[in-house]
Protein backbone atom coordinates (compact mmCIF):
# COMPACT_ATOMS: atom_id res chain seq x y z
CA UNK A 1 0.00 0.00 0.00
CA UNK A 2 1.58 3.18 -1.14
CA UNK A 3 0.81 5.95 1.86
CA UNK A 4 3.07 8.62 0.25
CA UNK A 5 4.70 8.71 3.93
CA UNK A 6 7.85 7.71 4.57
CA UNK A 7 7.75 4.73 7.52
CA UNK A 8 11.37 3.69 7.58
CA UNK A 9 13.91 6.44 7.94
CA UNK A 10 16.85 4.35 7.57
CA UNK A 11 15.38 3.13 3.95
CA UNK A 12 14.64 6.80 2.40
CA UNK A 13 15.63 9.59 2.29
CA UNK A 14 13.32 11.90 3.07
CA UNK A 15 14.63 15.43 0.98
CA UNK A 16 14.10 13.38 -2.75
CA UNK A 17 10.87 11.50 -1.43
CA UNK A 18 9.30 14.89 -0.95
CA UNK A 19 10.45 16.62 -3.61
CA UNK A 20 8.82 14.03 -5.96
CA UNK A 21 5.35 13.96 -4.02
CA UNK A 22 5.31 18.20 -4.31
CA UNK A 23 6.50 17.82 -7.65
CA UNK A 24 3.66 15.31 -8.68
CA UNK A 25 1.05 14.80 -6.62
CA UNK A 26 1.14 18.44 -3.77
CA UNK A 27 -2.72 17.53 -2.62
CA UNK A 28 -2.33 13.61 -2.79
CA UNK A 29 -5.75 11.66 -1.50
CA UNK A 30 -4.64 8.13 0.01
CA UNK A 31 -7.52 6.28 -0.81
CA UNK A 32 -6.95 3.05 1.61
CA UNK A 33 -7.00 5.38 4.62
CA UNK A 34 -9.66 8.14 3.23
CA UNK A 35 -7.33 10.44 3.75
CA UNK A 36 -5.20 12.61 2.05
CA UNK A 37 -1.43 14.12 2.41
CA UNK A 38 -0.25 17.71 1.87
CA UNK A 39 3.18 18.15 0.82
CA UNK A 40 3.33 21.81 -0.58
CA UNK A 41 3.48 24.90 1.66
CA UNK A 42 0.74 27.35 0.20
CA UNK A 43 -1.92 24.18 1.00
CA UNK A 44 0.13 23.30 4.47
CA UNK A 45 0.14 26.70 5.28
CA UNK A 46 -3.38 27.22 4.01
CA UNK A 47 -5.20 23.97 6.03
CA UNK A 48 -2.88 24.73 9.01
CA UNK A 49 -4.61 28.14 9.57
CA UNK A 50 -8.17 27.20 8.58
CA UNK A 51 -10.84 27.40 11.36
CA UNK A 52 -12.47 24.55 10.19
CA UNK A 53 -9.39 22.39 10.49
CA UNK A 54 -9.48 20.47 13.33
CA UNK A 55 -7.13 18.15 15.60
CA UNK A 56 -8.12 14.35 15.74
CA UNK A 57 -8.69 13.03 19.15
CA UNK A 58 -6.36 10.30 20.00
CA UNK A 59 -6.73 7.07 19.34
CA UNK A 60 -5.00 5.30 22.51
CA UNK A 61 -5.87 2.10 24.77
CA UNK A 62 -7.22 3.38 28.38
CA UNK A 63 -6.76 -1.01 29.05
CA UNK A 64 -4.62 -1.24 32.78
CA UNK A 65 -4.18 2.49 33.43
CA UNK A 66 -5.42 4.01 36.80
CA UNK A 67 -7.72 6.74 37.09
CA UNK A 68 -4.54 9.75 36.74
CA UNK A 69 -3.14 8.27 33.44
CA UNK A 70 -7.01 8.12 32.13
CA UNK A 71 -6.96 11.78 33.20
CA UNK A 72 -3.94 13.00 31.83
CA UNK A 73 -4.76 10.84 28.30
CA UNK A 74 -7.92 13.18 28.43
CA UNK A 75 -6.27 16.01 28.59
CA UNK A 76 -3.46 15.30 26.20
CA UNK A 77 -6.24 14.47 23.82
CA UNK A 78 -6.73 17.85 22.91
CA UNK A 79 -10.33 18.13 22.20
CA UNK A 80 -11.56 20.09 19.31
CA UNK A 81 -13.82 22.13 20.62
CA UNK A 82 -11.97 25.58 20.76
CA UNK A 83 -13.03 26.43 24.16
CA UNK A 84 -11.49 23.55 25.30
CA UNK A 85 -8.24 24.33 23.75
CA UNK A 86 -8.46 28.08 24.91
CA UNK A 87 -8.71 26.71 28.56
CA UNK A 88 -5.73 24.73 27.62
CA UNK A 89 -3.89 26.93 26.45
CA UNK A 90 -4.06 29.85 28.95
CA UNK A 91 -2.88 26.68 31.18
CA UNK A 92 0.24 26.31 29.45
CA UNK A 93 0.86 29.97 29.52
CA UNK A 94 0.58 30.34 33.58
CA UNK A 95 3.31 27.52 33.29
CA UNK A 96 5.26 29.31 30.86
CA UNK A 97 4.75 32.23 33.26
CA UNK A 98 6.21 30.66 36.14
CA UNK A 99 9.34 29.49 34.66
CA UNK A 100 12.26 31.36 35.36
CA UNK A 101 15.35 32.13 32.90
CA UNK A 102 18.43 29.87 33.76
CA UNK A 103 21.85 29.98 32.52
CA UNK A 104 22.47 26.49 30.16
CA UNK A 105 26.09 26.34 31.05
CA UNK A 106 26.03 24.54 34.61
CA UNK A 107 23.01 22.05 33.56
CA UNK A 108 25.48 21.16 30.36
CA UNK A 109 28.33 20.60 32.03
CA UNK A 110 26.87 18.48 34.87
CA UNK A 111 25.50 16.46 31.91
CA UNK A 112 28.57 16.13 30.28
CA UNK A 113 30.97 15.63 33.08
CA UNK A 114 34.09 16.20 31.38
CA UNK A 115 34.12 12.99 29.19
CA UNK A 116 35.88 13.10 26.20
CA UNK A 117 33.72 10.97 24.50
CA UNK A 118 30.19 11.21 24.40
CA UNK A 119 26.88 9.89 23.01
CA UNK A 120 25.56 13.22 22.23
CA UNK A 121 21.77 12.21 22.02
CA UNK A 122 21.60 9.73 25.01
CA UNK A 123 23.92 12.10 27.23
CA UNK A 124 22.51 15.52 26.23
CA UNK A 125 19.84 14.97 24.07
CA UNK A 126 17.16 12.89 25.66
CA UNK A 127 18.42 14.99 28.65
CA UNK A 128 19.22 18.61 28.94
CA UNK A 129 15.23 20.05 27.82
CA UNK A 130 13.84 18.27 30.40
CA UNK A 131 16.30 19.02 32.97
CA UNK A 132 15.68 22.77 31.81
CA UNK A 133 12.29 23.19 32.33
CA UNK A 134 12.38 21.17 35.53
CA UNK A 135 15.06 23.38 37.13
CA UNK A 136 13.50 26.77 35.75
CA UNK A 137 10.02 25.29 37.90
CA UNK A 138 12.47 25.21 40.90
CA UNK A 139 12.32 21.08 40.83
CA UNK A 140 14.70 19.70 43.45
CA UNK A 141 17.39 17.39 42.13
CA UNK A 142 15.35 14.20 43.61
CA UNK A 143 12.54 14.44 41.45
CA UNK A 144 14.56 15.73 37.87
CA UNK A 145 16.26 12.47 38.75
CA UNK A 146 13.25 10.57 39.10
CA UNK A 147 11.62 12.30 36.31
CA UNK A 148 14.91 11.84 34.06
CA UNK A 149 14.74 7.82 35.17
CA UNK A 150 10.94 7.52 34.08
CA UNK A 151 10.91 10.00 30.61
CA UNK A 152 10.92 7.27 28.35
CA UNK A 153 8.36 5.50 29.74
CA UNK A 154 6.27 8.55 30.31
CA UNK A 155 5.72 9.42 26.54
CA UNK A 156 4.57 5.56 25.96
CA UNK A 157 0.99 7.28 27.57
CA UNK A 158 0.05 8.52 24.01
CA UNK A 159 0.91 5.01 22.47
CA UNK A 160 -2.12 3.36 20.40
CA UNK A 161 -0.80 -0.38 22.18
CA UNK A 162 1.64 -0.78 25.21
CA UNK A 163 2.77 -3.87 27.11
CA UNK A 164 1.70 -4.99 30.98
CA UNK A 165 5.18 -4.28 31.96
CA UNK A 166 4.47 -0.65 30.34
CA UNK A 167 0.94 0.06 31.76
CA UNK A 168 2.01 -0.86 35.24
CA UNK A 169 5.22 1.44 35.15
CA UNK A 170 3.20 4.42 33.44
CA UNK A 171 0.10 4.12 36.26
CA UNK A 172 3.55 4.41 39.17
CA UNK A 173 5.23 7.24 37.33
CA UNK A 174 1.62 9.34 36.52
CA UNK A 175 0.82 8.81 39.87
CA UNK A 176 3.79 10.34 41.14
CA UNK A 177 3.96 13.02 38.63
CA UNK A 178 0.49 14.36 39.71
CA UNK A 179 2.09 14.71 43.16
CA UNK A 180 5.30 16.50 41.98
CA UNK A 181 3.54 18.83 39.83
CA UNK A 182 0.83 20.03 42.40
CA UNK A 183 3.37 20.34 44.74
CA UNK A 184 5.33 22.99 42.23
CA UNK A 185 2.62 24.25 39.86
CA UNK A 186 1.37 27.31 42.14
CA UNK A 187 -2.27 28.28 41.57
CA UNK A 188 -2.31 31.90 40.23
CA UNK A 189 -5.96 34.00 40.19
CA UNK A 190 -6.53 32.38 37.34
CA UNK A 191 -7.07 28.87 39.22
CA UNK A 192 -8.82 30.57 42.11
CA UNK A 193 -11.17 32.11 39.64
CA UNK A 194 -12.04 29.08 37.77
CA UNK A 195 -15.30 27.52 38.56
CA UNK A 196 -13.18 24.07 38.41
CA UNK A 197 -10.49 23.98 40.34
CA UNK A 198 -9.69 20.40 39.61
CA UNK A 199 -10.38 20.78 35.93
CA UNK A 200 -7.47 23.35 36.32
CA UNK A 201 -5.15 21.63 38.13
CA UNK A 202 -5.31 18.15 35.34
CA UNK A 203 -4.72 21.25 32.89
CA UNK A 204 -1.48 22.63 34.50
CA UNK A 205 -0.38 19.12 34.89
CA UNK A 206 -1.06 17.66 31.61
CA UNK A 207 0.41 20.66 30.01
CA UNK A 208 3.11 20.14 31.92
CA UNK A 209 3.52 16.52 31.26
CA UNK A 210 3.10 17.60 27.36
CA UNK A 211 5.85 19.60 27.65
CA UNK A 212 8.21 17.20 28.92
CA UNK A 213 7.44 14.65 26.72
CA UNK A 214 7.98 17.23 23.87
CA UNK A 215 10.92 18.47 24.79
CA UNK A 216 12.54 15.20 25.61
CA UNK A 217 11.30 13.95 21.89
CA UNK A 218 11.23 17.13 19.75
CA UNK A 219 14.18 18.76 21.82
CA UNK A 220 16.69 15.84 21.40
CA UNK A 221 15.96 16.13 17.73
CA UNK A 222 16.68 19.44 17.58
CA UNK A 223 19.83 19.43 19.44
CA UNK A 224 21.20 16.29 17.26
CA UNK A 225 20.01 18.21 14.08
CA UNK A 226 21.66 21.08 14.25
CA UNK A 227 24.96 19.02 15.54
CA UNK A 228 25.07 17.48 12.38
CA UNK A 229 24.41 20.20 9.81
CA UNK A 230 26.90 22.46 11.76
CA UNK A 231 29.81 20.29 11.92
CA UNK A 232 28.74 18.67 8.58
CA UNK A 233 28.70 21.76 6.38
CA UNK A 234 31.99 23.08 8.07
CA UNK A 235 30.37 26.50 7.84
CA UNK A 236 32.46 29.49 9.17
CA UNK A 237 30.77 30.87 12.71
CA UNK A 238 31.41 34.80 12.75
CA UNK A 239 33.77 35.97 15.49
CA UNK A 240 30.85 38.80 16.05
CA UNK A 241 27.81 37.87 16.65
CA UNK A 242 27.81 34.93 17.15
CA UNK A 243 23.84 34.45 19.19
CA UNK A 244 22.26 35.59 15.68
CA UNK A 245 23.94 33.05 13.71
CA UNK A 246 23.34 30.28 15.40
CA UNK A 247 19.60 31.65 15.63
CA UNK A 248 19.38 31.40 12.09
CA UNK A 249 21.30 28.34 11.90
CA UNK A 250 18.59 26.73 14.48
CA UNK A 251 16.00 28.23 12.10
CA UNK A 252 17.74 26.96 9.26
CA UNK A 253 17.49 23.24 10.81
CA UNK A 254 14.44 23.23 11.60
CA UNK A 255 13.46 24.15 8.00
CA UNK A 256 16.30 21.57 6.60
CA UNK A 257 16.15 18.72 8.78
CA UNK A 258 13.59 19.09 11.35
CA UNK A 259 12.98 16.25 14.14
CA UNK A 260 9.21 16.21 13.60
CA UNK A 261 8.16 15.28 9.92
CA UNK A 262 4.06 15.46 9.64
CA UNK A 263 1.23 16.90 12.09
CA UNK A 264 -2.58 15.72 11.35
CA UNK A 265 -5.86 17.43 11.33
CA UNK A 266 -9.48 16.09 10.41
CA UNK A 267 -11.35 18.56 8.29
CA UNK A 268 -14.74 19.81 10.35
CA UNK A 269 -16.76 20.71 6.81
CA UNK A 270 -16.13 20.39 3.13
CA UNK A 271 -12.95 22.08 2.34
CA UNK A 272 -11.70 23.13 -1.66
CA UNK A 273 -7.93 22.66 -1.23
CA UNK A 274 -6.08 23.01 -4.53
CA UNK A 275 -8.82 22.45 -6.40
CA UNK A 276 -9.70 19.03 -4.69
CA UNK A 277 -12.15 18.50 -2.39
CA UNK A 278 -11.57 17.26 0.80
CA UNK A 279 -14.81 15.76 2.58
CA UNK A 280 -16.21 16.51 6.32
CA UNK A 281 -14.63 13.83 8.43
CA UNK A 282 -11.52 13.16 5.99
CA UNK A 283 -8.30 13.07 7.74
CA UNK A 284 -5.10 15.75 6.76
CA UNK A 285 -1.42 14.39 6.94
CA UNK A 286 0.39 17.90 6.57
CA UNK A 287 4.33 17.04 5.83
CA UNK A 288 5.48 19.92 7.52
CA UNK A 289 9.09 18.74 6.01
CA UNK A 290 7.75 18.77 2.62
CA UNK A 291 6.40 21.91 2.91
CA UNK A 292 9.59 23.42 4.38
CA UNK A 293 11.48 22.26 0.99
CA UNK A 294 8.99 23.82 -1.12
CA UNK A 295 11.02 25.83 -3.75
CA UNK A 296 8.24 28.32 -4.88
CA UNK A 297 9.03 29.71 -1.09
CA UNK A 298 12.73 28.89 -0.41
CA UNK A 299 15.39 29.22 -3.07
CA UNK A 300 17.55 26.23 -3.37
CA UNK A 301 15.27 24.52 -0.84
CA UNK A 302 18.18 21.46 -0.97
CA UNK A 303 21.15 23.86 0.38
CA UNK A 304 21.65 24.42 4.08
CA UNK A 305 22.03 27.53 4.13
CA UNK A 306 21.49 29.71 7.83
CA UNK A 307 21.84 32.72 5.90
CA UNK A 308 19.10 32.90 3.82
CA UNK A 309 16.75 35.80 4.21
CA UNK A 310 13.67 33.97 4.96
CA UNK A 311 14.11 30.12 7.00
CA UNK A 312 12.34 31.78 9.96
CA UNK A 313 9.03 31.16 7.74
CA UNK A 314 9.52 27.03 7.89
CA UNK A 315 6.34 25.29 9.15
CA UNK A 316 7.88 22.93 11.75
CA UNK A 317 6.16 24.70 14.10
CA UNK A 318 2.98 25.00 12.91
CA UNK A 319 0.97 27.61 12.46
CA UNK A 320 -1.94 30.06 13.38
CA UNK A 321 -4.05 28.38 16.66
CA UNK A 322 -2.38 25.62 17.25
CA UNK A 323 1.03 26.84 16.98
CA UNK A 324 3.75 25.23 19.36
CA UNK A 325 4.37 27.22 22.24
CA UNK A 326 7.09 25.85 23.68
CA UNK A 327 9.04 27.05 20.18
CA UNK A 328 10.95 29.90 21.84
CA UNK A 329 11.80 27.68 24.72
CA UNK A 330 13.21 25.05 22.72
CA UNK A 331 15.24 27.09 20.01
CA UNK A 332 16.67 29.63 22.71
CA UNK A 333 18.10 26.48 24.17
CA UNK A 334 19.76 25.24 21.53
CA UNK A 335 21.14 28.36 20.93
CA UNK A 336 22.76 28.67 24.22
CA UNK A 337 24.09 25.23 23.82
CA UNK A 338 25.98 25.41 20.69
CA UNK A 339 27.19 29.09 21.78
CA UNK A 340 29.31 27.45 24.54
CA UNK A 341 30.26 23.95 22.91
CA UNK A 342 30.17 24.03 19.05
CA UNK A 343 33.87 25.04 18.90
CA UNK A 344 34.97 22.35 20.81
CA UNK A 345 32.82 19.63 19.21
CA UNK A 346 34.48 17.07 17.27
CA UNK A 347 32.14 14.24 15.23
CA UNK A 348 33.81 11.33 14.28
CA UNK A 349 32.83 9.27 10.61
CA UNK A 350 30.09 7.29 11.87
CA UNK A 351 26.73 5.65 10.36
CA UNK A 352 24.01 7.62 11.58
CA UNK A 353 20.47 5.08 11.85
CA UNK A 354 17.30 6.52 12.91
CA UNK A 355 14.22 5.57 15.55
CA UNK A 356 11.19 3.54 13.74
CA UNK A 357 8.57 6.30 14.47
CA UNK A 358 5.74 7.97 12.25
CA UNK A 359 5.95 11.54 12.23
CA UNK A 360 9.15 12.38 13.87
CA UNK A 361 12.96 11.65 12.45
CA UNK A 362 14.73 10.97 15.37
CA UNK A 363 18.59 9.25 15.46
CA UNK A 364 19.18 6.61 17.80
CA UNK A 365 23.06 7.40 18.55
CA UNK A 366 25.20 10.52 17.74
CA UNK A 367 29.24 10.02 18.70
CA UNK A 368 31.09 13.13 19.33
CA UNK A 369 34.37 14.22 21.27
CA UNK A 370 34.69 17.64 22.95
Amino acid sequence: MNTGLILDWNKIEPHTFYYQYRSECPVYYVSAQHGWNIYSYKQAKQILLHQDVLIPETKTSYTGLNQNAVRLIRQLARLNNFKQHEKSRRAAMHIYNQMQPLPVRPILESLLKASKNIDWVNAVGKKLPVLYILKSLKFGEEDCEFILKHIAVLVRIMSAQRTAEEVILLNKVIDALFVLSQKHLVHSSIAINNSDSDEWTELLISNLIGLLIQSYDAGRGLLTNTMIQLVRHHLPIPETDTTNYFKQAVAETLRFDPPVHLTRRIAGKDLLINHQMIKEGEMITIVLAAANLDPHIFESPLTYNPSRANNHEHLTFGAGHHQCLAKHLITGLVVDTFKILYHRIQMPVQSITYEILPNVRLVKNLFITI
